[in-house]
């Protein structure tokens, strides 16, 4: 209509926020009397723990983890001594330099209810040595009952003597990478005589040392690990009444002899024994035992495992590491079927057994609720439709670099009723496909990991196998140890050389998809390759 068109409107700042008014800077409104100022002021001040007795201050305190309690001690001087003065573990860094002077008196003086103290140092730094240990005795001494001692080289047999003369009531004892030798240990055993648990490993000392002559008559767990003239224990093996629980792993020299000498009616249940000079005498003397872990023990074979099971009808955990020895296989699995009914842990690692020897154990052990077969050049789909169909109570299932495929674990949908677990690595006929029918054939109750290569399985570290060997939660009674070093490079190494525990740990640096794609094998026919980029 003729109209120009208008210009644009502009629109007006919003007004800038009010400043605050120099007179009222606190948040309370300006009418607020000044009997309330001052009774925030007093609140805001008040220590509201100071009506709390020592004891429940204290109470609280051994609830928290030590990250919390060392921020707790920071609060206030009152908070400081509380913490100190309840504190029953205690961990020092064991150099010389940290140590010197008057800073290890102030430490234990500071501390003085510690009953668990852990002395470590650096196995390339200087340490502390026995004028350390006679403070301790001083200030701990009577009170200790646990002791840690780590690469302690400069303390000897005499510091060891008078700490033990103060420690009387000590319980467990841990010593690894020391340099002292038998005299201090059997001044352990002489003065300690509540002495239940004793752990030594790398104790340099005992080179040229006569046998101990003294036992424990407390002691219920022994443990030697990579001991040159560990046979010097012997006594302590023989003679101790109340001894449980034996792991001897790693030690040179022959230790036929020495299980020889345990007597019958010993209370002996547990043994360990890995990468040990021992053969089916030592083994076949046994009677009683409840749990056995065999490793890498070659001369071992179907014979001594035999005879072993004749004599121990509680058998109830049995863990075979062969080593790809092929000593121990049909012959030695059959007769624990058919004398230890109370099975309900079985775990063979680098063993071949074969369809008759597990018939035996599905139909002789109606308990058995674990069971792991790793690196079984002879279990496939006929061993599994076997335990599928004749497992009733099985729990728990690993299967490691096995030739099994998904004919044979289709099985396991229709078998093992209260099956809750299954874990299928490197088995390369077993895709993700069938993985995915497990878990629909128990609507999700079934928890399957599969690590596969042609599945989506998640990859792993060798450690996803559990604290008693392999499997999760499966009331192990020793401590974790990793499966890689217990079945050989062959099982723990893809095609091209690499550790599955560098593979997990780049999976872990590196995203999901690019991760799986690199390490994840491809199939090419009836054959499967490793690809990495």
């Amino acid at each position: 209509m003729g109209q120009c068109p208008s210009a644009p409107r502009r629109r007006k700042p919003p007004p800038p926020p009010p400043s605050p008014s120099p007179t009222h800077p606190s948040p309370v409104p300006p009418q607020a009397p000044q009997h309330l100022l001052a009774s925030l002021a007093e609140a805001a001040g008040e220590d509201h723990t100071a009506d709390l007795p020592e004891e429940l201050l204290a109470l609280v305190f051994g609830l928290l983890g030590s990250g919390d309690r060392k921020r707790c001690s920071l609060v206030c001087r009152r908070w400081l001594a509380a913490e100190a003065a309840s504190r029953l573990r205690l961990a020092l860094d064991a150099r010389a330099p940290l140590l010197a002077d008057s800073a290890l008196p102030r430490l234990l003086a500071r501390f003085p209810a510690v009953s668990k103290l852990a002395l470590k140092c650096d196995r390339r730094s200087e340490s502390v040595g026995d004028p350390a240990l006679a403070l301790v005795a001083d200030r701990l001494g009577p009170g200790l009952r646990r002791l840690k001692l780590r690469s302690l080289r400069a303390v000897t047999d005499d510091g060891v003597v008078g700490l033990a003369a103060a420690a009387t009531n000590l319980r467990k004892l841990s010593v690894g990478s020391c340099t002292f030798g038998a005299k201090g240990i059997e001044a352990v055993l002489r003065s300690c005589l509540q002495l239940e648990e004793l752990s030594i490993k790398r104790l340099r000392g005992l080179a040229d040392s006569e046998p101990i002559a003294a036992s424990g008559p407390r002691l219920q767990s022994l443990s030697l690990k990579e001991l040159y003239n560990g046979q010097c224990f012997s006594c302590l093996i023989t003679q101790s009444p109340n001894l449980k629980t034996l792991k001897i792993i790693r030690c040179s020299g022959d230790w036929d002899l020495v299980l020889q000498d345990v007597p019958r009616d010993s209370l002996l249940s547990e043994l360990h024994l890995e990468k040990l000079q021992v053969s089916d005498r030592g083994v076949s003397a046994l009677f009683g035992l409840e749990v056995l872990y065999l490793a890498k023990a070659p001369e071992v074979t179907d014979v001594g495992l035999a005879a072993l099971a004749a004599k121990s009808p509680r058998l109830r955990k049995l863990h075979v590491d062969g080593w790809k020895a092929n000593r121990i296989g049909d012959r030695g699995l059959a007769a624990v079927a058919q004398k230890c009914a109370s099975l309900q842990e079985l775990v063979l690692i680098g063993v071949n057994l074969t369809y008759s020897s597990l018939e035996l154990i599905a139909a002789n052990c109606p308990t058995l609720e674990r069971l792991a077969l790793c690196g079984s050049d002879t279990f496939g789909d006929a061993e599994i439709s076997c335990v599928a169909a004749k497992c009733a109570a099985l729990r728990k299932l690993c299967i490691k670099a096995c030739p099994v495929s998904d004919a044979g674990m289709d099985k396991l949908a229709e078998g093992c009723p209260r099956l809750v677990k299954v874990k299928v690595k490197k088995c390369r006929r077993v895709t993700s496909e069938c993985a995915e029918r497990l878990r629909a054939s128990r609507n999700g109750a079934l928890a399957v990991n599969f690590d596969t290569p042609g599945g989506g399985g998640e990859l792993q570290d060798a450690r996803s196998i559990d604290e008693s060997g392999v499997l999760d939660n499966a009331g192990s009674d020793v401590p974790p140890e990793d499966l890689d070093d217990r079945i050989g490079p062959d099982l723990s190494s893809g095609s091209s050389g690499r550790p599955s525990r560098w593979k997990a740990r780049m999976g872990a640096l590196m995203p999901r998809s690019l991760s799986v794609s690199i390490f994840r094998r491809q199939p090419r026919g009836a054959s499967y390759t490793s690809h990495e980029s």
